[in-house]
Order: C-alpha cells, then structure tokens, then sequence
C-alpha cells in the first residue's frame, strides 16, 4: 500500500460511521481485504473506486512534500459491503 498510486484507477474505503479517510489502494480486492481485516461489528463501508479527478488524492497530494510527485487521482463505481 502506498501513499499514493500512479495509475489512474484506485480505489477508497469509506466507512459509515467516521470521517476516516484512507489511502488509494491499487485494487478493489485489495481494499476489500483490507475493510474485512480492519472492520469493527455491527461496521459497514463501501469501496469507492476513482479516477484521475479524485478529491481525496488531491487532498493528499496538497499534504504531501513536493519532491513526492504525487499523481492526481477521481469519481468512479461505488461497491457497497
């Protein structure tokens, strides 16, 4: 998992009951797996998969140092779990 991801296509997990915010993950497969290890009972998210235009990464970008190079990421399929 890195912080930031340099092809397009990305995904997030949104989480029902919190503003947390994670990374860009490179698959949906990966960010499932990740949700179920990480998720609390009676806890639900959705995978959120983004494009070029994604808001979350160009917040993460504006954060990070500029030496990063961090690619721009933007709004895509949603997968409910």
């Amino acid at each position: 998992m890195s912080a930031y991801i340099n092809s397009e296509i990305h995904y997030h997990i949104l989480w029902s009951d919190s503003s947390l915010d994670w990374k860009p993950l490179s698959t949906e497969e990966e960010a499932a797996t990740l949700a179920r290890h990480i998720k609390k009972r009676n806890e639900s998210y959705v995978i959120v998969e983004r494009d070029a235009g994604c808001e979350r990464c160009k917040r993460l970008k504006s954060q990070l140092p500029q030496d990063l190079g961090a690619k721009d990421l933007s709004s895509g399929r949603v997968t409910s779990r």
